[in-house]
């Protein structure tokens, strides 16, 4: 008789089996037969059961023990002088531990092993990979899933997603799959792999959104482009272009002081201006600062509480439009904003060439302004403020041949306009005291006396060249990170 019913095994195995065994002997010192450990089934002291579909078990000559279709089972599986059988489920080994001849009996009952169907990638960023598992149970439901990359640990998670972090830019990576049941069976390797996104310099990610004048609110200004600055930058234009980057903060969620947008790629470098105005908590106080703002604020555009809007004066000095003596510029921007940002995010700020020159009149328009400003006096600095010329350059290509002095019919296509009386860089060239600024109703406004008037302030600044991008669309709600 070579096979037997499952219930009755237990009663009936021993007297069976011994009638189908050859005796054999094994060594007998401690150190030779302490773990005998065999992935095949070739040795005469160990015989292979294993469950039939009508629930009875039958001696099998096969040389190598089940790995798929079958579970050890530890109960049944014995020694006739006491030796006791370990299964490695991860390996597909039997350990016998005995110290003395012996003769074993190894049972398994037939399982439905649980499967991993498919290992899918659903994301990668320059340092993270995303998958999602699907795997299926079988005698069993699937309990616990196992995750490994490039041969690493496995790592254990209830989830049938998981990402991987802290990965290296434009890497192929293997990534490795296995489940198990609540029976604590393990199912097959599931192999897949992923490339991480090479890293992008912004600038290149900018400019690459550029497909044709306009597109994507983009305006690529070469000496061809009608009216533009002609120095083949590449500025943003219009009413509300996806130009929003999140600058001095990690956090998922962007908070709304924290928000900037481009005005443009010039060269190597991105340079941003704040989304909205600065409060004495960015800026801080000193010899320019007037007050917080009281000025005409039915205009604005932005969400701050306006008696938090901090006012200054361009340069507190009685006619003295030199930029490089203001301490709005030398204090407020340079020392004060830089330390509110602190070190990370300001060492990602380049040290630039501003032109803080000028033109006689407001009464220009943005090409006639951007050909004064950049033959005019420089000035190295980190912080700024807007150009006159980036303002005129912020609206709608079909306003670059209107005299700024009449910008109003251009604010509501001028993504730059946000209502308030605003100070820029550029200054009167015909007078000592007068600075140009952006009145409330959107005109570029040239009676602004660097002393005796006040405006809010937006920092703008150029980035890093090196500065990469991470993700996002650029809108409000979904910012561009940068690295």
């Amino acid at each position: 008789m070579s096979n037997m019913k499952k219930k009755y095994v237990v009663i009936f195995s021993v007297l069976i089996i011994v009638s189908v065994l050859i005796y054999i002997y094994i060594p007998k010192t401690k150190e030779e037969i302490e773990d005998t450990e065999t992935k095949v089934n070739n040795n005469g002291f160990l015989t292979l059961m294993l469950e039939q579909d009508d629930g009875y078990y039958q001696k099998s000559s096969t040389s190598t023990w089940p790995e798929t279709g079958y579970i050890f089972n530890d109960v049944l599986s014995n020694c006739e002088n006491g030796g006791k059988l370990i299964w490695n489920d991860e390996l597909k080994t039997i350990t016998l531990k005995t110290n003395k001849s012996d003769k074993c009996y190894v049972y398994f009952d037939k399982y439905i092993d649980p499967i991993v169907n498919s290992v899918t990638v659903t994301g990668t960023t320059t340092s993270s990979i995303s998958v999602s598992v699907s795997a299926s149970g079988g005698t069993n439901n699937v309990a616990t899933y196992y995750y490994s990359i490039n041969n690493g640990a496995y790592t254990s998670s209830t989830s049938n997603t998981k990402t991987f972090i802290g990965l290296s830019a434009g890497t192929t990576y293997t990534i490795k799959v296995y489940v198990k049941d609540t029976n604590g069976v393990s199912s097959s390797v599931k192999t897949t792999s992923a490339q991480t996104e090479n890293t992008v310099l912004l600038a290149d990610y900018i400019k690459g959104l550029y497909t044709s004048q306009g597109a994507n609110g983009l305006y690529y200004h070469t000496s061809s482009l009608a009216n533009s600055a002609g120095d083949n930058s590449y500025r943003y234009a219009g009413a509300n272009p996806n130009n929003y980057v999140c600058f001095g903060s990690d956090a998922s969620t962007c908070p709304s002081d924290n928000l900037y947008r481009i005005i443009g790629v010039f060269g190597s470098e991105v340079k941003l201006i704040k989304a909205d105005y600065t409060t004495t908590t960015m800026t801080g106080f000193g010899d320019d600062y007037y007050g917080a703002y009281r000025h005409e604020t039915s205009n604005y555009k932005g969400s701050m509480n306006i008696s938090n809007i901090a006012s200054y004066y361009w340069n507190n000095n009685t006619n003295n439009n030199t930029w490089s003596e203001s301490i709005l510029n030398t204090t407020n921007l340079n020392s004060t904003y830089l330390s509110y940002i602190g070190t990370t995010w300001s060492n990602k700020i380049a040290t630039h060439t501003w032109y803080v020159g000028g033109y006689s009149t407001e009464s220009a328009t943005p090409k006639t302004w951007y050909n004064a400003e950049s033959s005019g006096t420089t000035y190295s600095a980190k912080i700024g403020l807007m150009y006159a010329s980036d303002y005129g350059y912020a609206a709608s290509n079909s306003y670059w041949t209107t005299n700024m002095l009449s910008y109003s019919s251009a604010r509501d296509n001028n993504w730059m306009y946000m209502g308030l009386y605003e100070w820029t860089i550029s200054r009167n060239s015909s007078s000592p005291n007068f600075a140009l600024r952006v009145d409330y109703m959107g005109s570029l406004f040239g009676i602004g006396i660097v002393d005796r008037s006040s405006s809010a302030v937006r920092p703008s600044f150029y980035l890093t060249s090196s500065t990469t991008y991470v993700s996002g669309s650029g809108t409000s709600s979904d910012p561009i990170l940068i690295n």
